[in-house]
């Protein structure tokens, strides 16, 4: 009978003949195609395996599309904790397959069917005991497991404990006033920003980790959902001039409690105190996470730091996460308060440029008015920390916003090198494939947000949408109703809407646009809706809404690109193509993505929808364009 060999590659061990995964001794579970799927490529490792040779060898006679592949790499990796703009073990070739590039280890098995690790070893033995072997046998065989432990690396039982992940949880307001929960909030986000600078460590999004405020959920089931290995929880007393933060590192699957300690601290010290406890968290986690020698940085702030700074960032982050017009506009001016109070505030300089940048993309101002003045922050952020991820990550979305991708996707990587748990960065990297033509690496980026940001309703936007612009439908309506499923508030009504039209269902897609009206209030255009609806069926209902909008840009600012896309869908070719040349003179943001959208197919072929698309991308049209 053939024996098969037990590869191990880091800390992982895959079994093909028990078709197990394991890391640290603990089963990884994956779908058995998946499992094939990594055997497959490390038994192929060193070359590249084509896309169709996978799917005809893993699948066998199954017949699959191309995205259930990428679908299955995508689980793969999130499985294996790694990443495609940085691969450790598998390497995305654009359009052409994938390469298992890590160093595998291949150890055989010995003839009584023994295992490389401990605990394997030890069930080994145990089977053979209780299945009846002699006195002699069993004998021998605990003399070997004995000789075994004794001389097998210590390290191998410790892997199960090393923490690559973590997510630090609302911090308990212990002050008595629930009106002080939007300062613990901020503190909460300064302690993610410190711990991020980590090398190694993958940090959960503080809007991902609100759900669990006070929790009951055991700790396991938390660190599950949020997929981590270890959650920092705490809580904060503030009283006149003074802060006390207890906090501590919990392991997400023993809930052991690897350390804890209290500060007492000045709020003027604030930002050294959260220095210090991240460096104290990187002590304890950094022999397993962090390669030799790449110690985080360690930031010290000189002076004091008035309180209202800290106040009013805290307040922005409060106003930001509501997402309204008023709450956003509320946001900006508390961020340029901070910045005011403090001109060093690097944190407050990043956030004041999606404030602002939310302004110009929801259509409260001109995207031309908001990109100047989150131009501006994004450059005061990296005067004040050339080291800060925020400030790179900021300026990336500018550049690419205003025109230069180029220098936007230098800028986004950039901010990814300082820390690649950032889900902006991540978002924008794979804007920067999208527009390089490679359309299925970027999915696969855009999927690796849900691990830094599972239950971000902004976040979770990102996939749907995009699998719209690449015309995976279904997809993206199951996409959606992941995401509702993860935040029930995310309900995309809209993009259904566009989904439903262009697959040529005006039905559904009627009725989406009607419940995201409503949940807007927007009653003018609910009713520009129905009366067009009772006029002239579904594409009378959105020539009306493009003409209510028409209407309302005569007395308030309306995004031109929001005029124009609204009505290509009624097919007004003429209408259309004068308000996106609109959209383009006024540097609206969609228009980085004019031309992926698949609304716009009826654009096409007029000579003035090419012009545009040079105005917009130069002379990269043909590689990007269809």
């Amino acid at each position: 009978m053939h024996q098969y060999p037990v590869y191990r590659f880091d800390d992982f061990l895959v079994d093909p003949e028990t078709f197990k995964l394991s890391r640290g001794g603990l089963e990884i579970h994956l779908e058995p195609v998946v499992l094939k799927l990594l055997i497959y490529l490390i038994t192929h490792r060193g070359r590249l395996v084509a896309r169709q040779e996978l799917m005809d060898t893993v699948w066998g006679d199954t017949v699959i599309s191309e995205s259930a592949l990428t679908k299955a790499v995508a689980r793969l990796r999130k499985a294996l904790d790694d990443h495609s703009s940085a691969p450790r073990y598998l390497e995305t070739v654009h359009s052409q397959g994938y390469r298992f590039i890590a160093t595998v280890e291949e150890i055989e098995r010995p003839k009584d069917h023994g295992s490389p690790s401990n605990s394997a070893a030890r069930q080994t033995v145990s089977r053979g005991l209780f299945a009846g072997a002699g006195a002699i046998f069993a004998l021998v065989a605990l003399v070997l497991l004995a000789l075994y432990w004794t001389s097998a690396p210590l390290e191998d039982a410790s892997r199960a404990d090393v923490i690559r992940s973590v997510a630090v949880l609302p911090l308990d307001n212990l002050t008595g006033d629930p009106g002080q929960d939007y300062y613990v909030d901020g503190l909460q986000d300064i302690l993610i920003t410190e711990l991020s600078q980590i090398p190694g460590l993958r940090i959960t999004s503080r809007q991902s980790t609100a759900r669990f405020r006070d929790t009951r959920l055991p700790t396991a089931d938390i660190a599950e959902q949020l997929g981590v290995d270890a959650l920092v929880e705490g809580s904060l007393l503030r009283e006149g001039g003074n802060i006390e933060l207890t906090i501590q590192l919990i392991h997400g699957r023993s809930d052991e409690h690897i350390w804890a300690e209290r500060y007492a601290r000045e709020t003027w010290d604030v930002f050294n105190l959260l220095s210090d406890v991240a460096q104290a968290i990187e002590a304890q986690i950094s022999s397993a996470a962090v390669p030799p020698g790449s110690s985080g940085q360690a930031r010290e702030r000189d002076g004091r730091v008035d309180a209202r700074a800290i106040d009013a960032y805290s307040r922005g982050l409060m106003h930001l996460d509501r997402y309204t017009p008023d709450d956003v506009q509320s946001a900006v001016e508390q961020f340029e308060h901070a910045v005011e109070i403090d001109p060093n505030f690097t944190l407050a300089w990043g956030h004041l440029v999606s404030a602002n940048m939310l302004l110009g993309l929801y259509g409260y101002i001109p995207p031309s008015e908001s990109i100047e003045r989150a131009r501006a922050a994004a450059v005061r952020a990296i005067e004040t920390d050339d080291t800060s991820y925020i400030g790179y990550s900021a300026l990336g979305w500018v550049r690419a916003w205003s025109g230069d991708l180029e220098g936007g996707c230098e800028s986004i990587e950039h901010a990814l090198r300082l820390n690649p748990s950032d889900p902006l960065a991540i978002h924008g990297d794979a804007d920067c494939m999208l527009l390089d033509g490679r359309m299925e690496e970027s999915i696969d980026r855009i999927r690796e947000i849900e691990m830094v940001a599972p239950f971000s309703a902004l976040h979770g936007r990102v996939l749907p949408y995009h699998l719209f612009l690449v015309r995976r439908y279904d997809e993206a309506i199951a996409a959606v109703a992941a995401a509702r499923a993860r935040v029930p508030v995310a309900t995309m009504h809209y993009l259904l809407a566009w989904v439903y039209w262009v697959q040529g269902n005006p039905e559904m897609a009627i009725e989406a646009e009607r419940l995201e009206l409503e949940r807007r209030g927007d009653t003018v255009l609910l009713m520009a809706l129905e009366e067009g609806l009772d006029a002239a069926g579904p594409v009378g209902a959105i020539r009306a809404m493009a003409e209510a909008l028409v209407a309302r840009a005569e007395e308030s600012y309306v995004d031109p690109f929001e005029i124009g896309k609204t009505f290509a869908r009624a097919g007004m070719v003429d209408e259309a193509l004068y308000w996106l040349t609109k959209a383009v003179d006024h540097g609206s943001y969609e228009t980085t993505y004019l031309v992926f959208r698949p609304d716009f197919d009826v654009l096409r072929d007029d000579p003035r929808y090419q012009q545009l698309l040079e105005r917009v991308y130069g002379d990269r049209v043909p590689e990007i364009g269809r």
